[in-house]
């Protein structure tokens, strides 16, 4: 098998790796996390947050307990006695978080998923290179 790469695979791949990471940089969700209880903590992904961001609190059967904007800090502080069962966030600009007793939430770890991204950038890179050095042989 070669696995001599031409120069425009190269260029090609490290393009697509600028696009990819510029790409992820600049996109992000937003979190919502019970702190402590009578406090939620609002973020987003990669840090930050916006202190146009409005909290509702919900009871189990969506009657609203408590709402209002984080703080400086990013935090929403309510009476630790409610019984909260679910809350949104909701910054206006498009981010919205939930939050929802009980409810775990688990996200891939960042490193492997770029990982994983790269590799499959470069298989492909590397397969249709191999594919027109066969249509190249071939004429």
């Amino acid at each position: 098998m070669n696995l001599k790469v031409s120069k425009k695979t190269v260029i090609f791949t490290c393009l697509i790796f600028i696009l990819l990471y510029c790409g992820t940089a600049l996109a992000h969700g937003m979190l919502l996390k019970l702190e402590e209880p009578g406090v939620f903590r609002v973020e987003y992904d990669g840090g930050g947050f916006s202190t146009s961001t409005e909290v509702i609190l919900y009871d189990q059967n969506d009657k609203v307990l408590a709402q209002g904007l984080v703080d400086e800090k990013g935090k929403f502080y309510f009476d630790p006695n409610l019984e909260v069962y679910r809350a949104v966030a909701n910054d206006g600009m498009g981010h919205r978080a939930e939050y929802k007793e009980g409810v775990k939430v688990s996200s891939l770890p960042k490193l492997p998923v770029v990982i994983g991204v790269i590799v499959v950038a470069v298989a492909v890179s590397v397969y249709f290179s191999n594919k027109s050095k066969q249509k190249l042989k071939v004429l």
